[in-house]
C-alpha cells in the first residue's frame, strides 16, 4: 500500500513539474525582447528601440527600467507607441530616455529592461548599454 501511495505521489509531482515547465502561452515559445541597437550613445536626445516577439496577440506589456541606484521605474509614459502585441505576437516601441540621462539615472554602463504583463509579472528581459 505504501509503495502505491509513494508511486502516486511521484507521478503527481512529475506531472506538476512538467505542467509548470511549459515555456510560453499554450505551451508555445517564451516571449522574447530585444534592444534593436544594444549600444546607445549617452545624450539628452537618446532613444532606444525595443522589440518583442512570441507574445500573446493583443497582449499589452509594461517595460521597467532598473536605474543606477537599483530602483525599477515603469517607463510606459516615455514609449511611443504603447507596446501591444499584434496578431503575430510582435510589438515594437521606442523609448525616449533623454530624461533619465539628464537626471543622471543613466550613466555609462549596462542596464536591464524587464518586460511584464499588465499585473507586472515578468515575461522577458533585455540588456541595453550606454556609452559616451
Amino acid at each position: 500500500m505504501k509503495k502505491v501511495m509513494y508511486g502516486m505521489i511521484a507521478v503527481i509531482l512529475t506531472v506538476g513539474l512538467l505542467g509548470c515547465a511549459t515555456s510560453g502561452p499554450k505551451g508555445g515559445p517564451s516571449p522574447k525582447v530585444t534592444v534593436v541597437a544594444p549600444m546607445v550613445k549617452l545624450s539628452k536626445k537618446a532613444t532606444v528601440t525595443i522589440k518583442g516577439t512570441d507574445f500573446k496577440p493583443g497582449q499589452e506589456v509594461e517595460i521597467l527600467f532598473t536605474a543606477v541606484d537599483g530602483v525599477q521605474s515603469d517607463i510606459g509614459y516615455a514609449l511611443k507607441p504603447k507596446p501591444v502585441a499584434d496578431s503575430t505576437g510582435t510589438w515594437v516601441t521606442t523609448w525616449k530616455c533623454g530624461r533619465f540621462v539628464s537626471k543622471k539615472l543613466i550613466k555609462v554602463g549596462s542596464y536591464t529592461l524587464t518586460v511584464t504583463d499588465a499585473d507586472y509579472n515578468e515575461l522577458a528581459r533585455a540588456t541595453v548599454a550606454f556609452e559616451k
